[in-house]
């Protein structure tokens, strides 16, 4: 079971889809604002119903679709805590866990880029995942 990587060229940005394959239930991670017919896509694509739209961080060339996002999708919104994006509804602190379908995802505070941002661990039977926004850059 992976995540399903979208990447947005304009603003060098890596959004995944992670989702239960049982019951289709999904949290998009770090959804682009340019891109948020792509993501619906993907979505219908895979037959998923988004559970969960959610942020690793808030910063100036950080642009999310992740409110509109979970309007379209009837989907609820998450965001560490320590990033003050008042606009979500869950704000998340070290620890905490996202359920999507049978799937657990956790929050680990993992401050640098910025101030309040976040990683999160996605343990799945074939091994695990950590999404670290842009704390950790992909060949970086």
């Amino acid at each position: 079971m992976n995540p399903i990587q979208r990447f947005d060229p304009a603003s060098s940005t890596y959004t995944y889809v992670l989702f239960d394959p049982t019951t289709r239930d999904a949290l998009i991670i770090d959804p682009v604002d340019e891109q948020l017919e792509r993501d619906l896509a993907t979505l219908r694509e895979y037959g998923l119903k988004l559970a969960w739209t959610l942020e690793t961080h808030a910063h100036a060339d950080h642009i999310t679709s992740a409110g509109k996002l979970a309007e379209l999708a009837g989907a609820k919104t998450a965001a560490p805590m320590g990033c003050g994006i008042g606009t979500a509804g869950v704000q998340l602190q070290h620890g905490d866990t996202l359920r999507f379908g049978g799937q657990t995802l956790r929050a680990l505070h993992t401050p640098g880029h910025t101030a309040g941002s976040m990683s999160f661990v996605w343990q799945t039977p074939e091994g695990g995942h950590v999404f670290t926004g842009d704390t950790l850059l992909i060949n970086g």
